[in-house]
């Protein structure tokens, strides 16, 4: 996929305007500064100073006589050279598909094209270029070429369709371009399909032999449901709504829910492996409160580390699944006819954050998910101050906080502020020493601190990253630990080869 697929790529998380500057920073931690005068209309008379607020994918400028909204990739056509230019080829895109379709439609009723400029009242030269796919085409222009041949805007759009039903698909690169236009990432279509089938399309760049094309399109309706016939012959693919009932606790307004679909898709079919082979009965029932979920845990681990946890969720029942890919989600948690399962999505080696996400998604599970065949996917990485705007997210914050920090967390962060005279430079040091006084962990105190600290455009990362736990990688912990509790070889070989790959 390329960088502006990633949600991080797209959403904005500070806008701010320092004399007639605009600042933007992205959740991929790029930084854009553009003149206000860029997105000044003509009428706009007056700007207010100061005022400029956002939500995740559009910033918003008080004027007169009416605010200026300004979109995501507006700010990145305007910023990267890269993104301008796959606009720029798209809407290119876009002008030869209309032509061809107009073309069709046109030679369909027999009608000249020196005939239907005639009848339109657009000139032949125009007419010419619209099909070829030289120029845009203004939606009064269109309407008026459709009319004069007793069409419609609908009939275009149908038109679209058949011109694609009349050509099946023949390549695998036709079939990858179709998917990632749905939202399934190569990435992905590579750990579903074997080596040995992905061996056989790299070697043929023209069509596929009919028996290899059934392999593909097998192994894809495992997961995603589609026919061979919705996949080869250019029918419209969608996602149903299963397996989410998708409780999507805060929705990007212009994400790419298209991928979080597909990889959703994807996730809950291994989570519906792992839940068919977990051979571990659940030997704790579910606590009522978070007071007898700690009670229960340290009677039984002392400790408060990665791999207990974990432990203490299969304990529960609770499946846990570690995956490691890039983007689309941060975690997710399913109730599968009455059995839950978590999967673990974060990229960092840090244990603390691991341990910080798997009691977000443990809350989920004991107060979300009690219906049977719900789910929750956590669009945003999480953190202490993410998702603020969902009561929700709140509660999983907080019940995790409460756990590591039994209600402290406040307070350990003025203690460390102050005992660092409230300096930057002091407080990896004070942090050290506050951990020593409390006995919590300073890899969870120097991570509540970054997030605090981020919070106030103090950038305290860099400390907070060399206070981390690291090792063993907690990829490999959740690995092991499900391996443990699972009997992979009664696996049908399909399946066991999905889920080696996904864990690889």
């Amino acid at each position: 996929m390329n960088k502006w697929d990633y949600i991080e790529y797209q959403k904005i998380i500070n806008a701010k305007i320092d004399d007639r500057l605009i600042s933007i920073t992205f959740a991929n931690n790029d930084k854009v500064d553009i003149s206000i005068n860029t997105f000044l209309p003509q009428e706009s008379e007056k700007i207010e100073p100061g005022t400029i607020s956002f939500s995740d994918y559009e910033i918003s400028i008080r004027a007169t006589p009416e605010d200026i909204i300004v979109p995501w990739d507006r700010i990145r056509v305007l910023s990267d050279k890269d993104f301008a230019k796959e606009m720029v080829r798209l809407a290119g895109e876009n002008h030869k598909l209309t032509g061809l379709r107009l073309k069709a439609l046109r030679e369909k009723k027999n009608i000249k094209s020196g005939d239907l400029a005639f009848i339109s009242g657009v000139t032949p030269q125009t007419i010419s270029r619209i099909e070829k796919g030289h120029t845009d085409v203004s939606f009064g222009t269109l309407r008026k070429i459709l009319a004069a041949m007793g069409y419609s805007l609908k009939d275009l759009v149908a038109q679209e369709t058949l011109q694609e039903t009349l050509k099946p698909i023949s390549t695998f690169n036709e079939i990858l371009k179709k998917l990632n236009k749905l939202g399934l990432g190569t990435s992905i279509i590579n750990k579903i399909l074997p080596l040995e089938i992905q061996s056989q399309v790299g070697q043929r760049k023209d069509g596929l032999p009919e028996l290899l094309i059934n392999e593909i399109t097998f192994h894809l309706n495992r997961i995603f449901g589609w026919t061979g016939t919705e996949i080869l012959e250019n029918e419209h693919l969608s996602f149903n709504e299963s397996p989410a009932q998708i409780a999507y606790f805060k929705t990007p307004s212009k994400g790419n829910i298209n991928q979080i679909k597909a990889y959703s898709h994807y996730a809950f079919y291994l989570a519906n492996i792992v839940n068919n082979i977990n051979i571990t009965k659940p030997s704790i029932d579910y606590p009522g409160d978070l007071e007898e979920f700690k009670t229960t845990f340290y009677k039984k681990y002392q400790q408060l580390d990665l791999e207990n946890l974990i432990n203490y969720s299969w304990d529960l029942g609770i499946c846990i699944i570690p995956l490691n890919d890039q983007g689309v989600f941060h975690g997710a948690s399913w109730n599968i006819e009455g059995k839950h399962v978590i999967v673990l999505k974060q990229r960092t080696q840090a244990h603390a954050r691991w341990i910080f996400d798997l009691l977000h998604e443990l809350y989920h599970v004991f107060v979300h998910l009690e219906q049977s065949n719900t789910s929750v996917i956590e669009i945003e990485e999480l953190n202490p101050y993410s998702n603020n705007n969902s009561i929700e997210e709140k509660e999983a914050n907080a019940f995790a906080d409460q756990f590591i920090f039994n209600h402290k967390a406040e307070e350990i962060v003025h203690k460390s502020l102050e005992n660092a005279n409230y300096k930057l430079d002091q407080l990896k040091k004070a942090a050290i020493a506050i951990s020593k006084q409390t006995k919590i962990r300073v890899d969870f105190i120097a991570n509540y601190l970054a997030f605090r600290l981020q919070m106030n455009e103090k950038n305290w990362w860099g400390s907070a990253n060399s206070l981390q736990i690291i090792d063993p990688d907690p990829f490999y912990i959740a690995k092991k630990v499900l391996n443990e509790r699972v009997s992979i070889e009664n696996l049908n070989t399909i399946d066991k080869n999905l889920l080696v790959s996904a864990l690889n």
